[in-house]
């Protein structure tokens, strides 16, 4: 399914499609969640963009103070107040 971003729709990238770097940061994703986000398969269109994204996600997803529960309550509210599909 294509993510609508201003009008223009960015197809999400499947593991099979992405290259080797980005492959292993799909695998790892699906170790740590059982999914890689779609957020995730957006930006693989660009690599460097991905590894970043993945970094910065790391340690606001891992755990910390804030329960991984209310993490996933915070960005389901804010995906829905927002009008975007989660």
């Amino acid at each position: 399914m294509p993510v609508l971003l201003c009008n223009m729709r960015l197809p999400l990238i499947d593991r099979d499609q992405a290259d080797p770097e980005v492959q292993r940061l799909y695998d790892a994703f699906m170790e740590k969640r059982g999914v890689v986000p779609n957020m995730i398969r957006t930006v693989a269109h660009s690599p460097e963009l991905v590894k970043g994204f993945a970094a910065f996600m790391g340690p606001l997803m891992g755990p910390g103070q804030v329960s991984q529960q209310l993490k996933e309550l915070i960005a389901l509210y804010v995906s829905r107040k927002n009008h975007c599909h989660y």
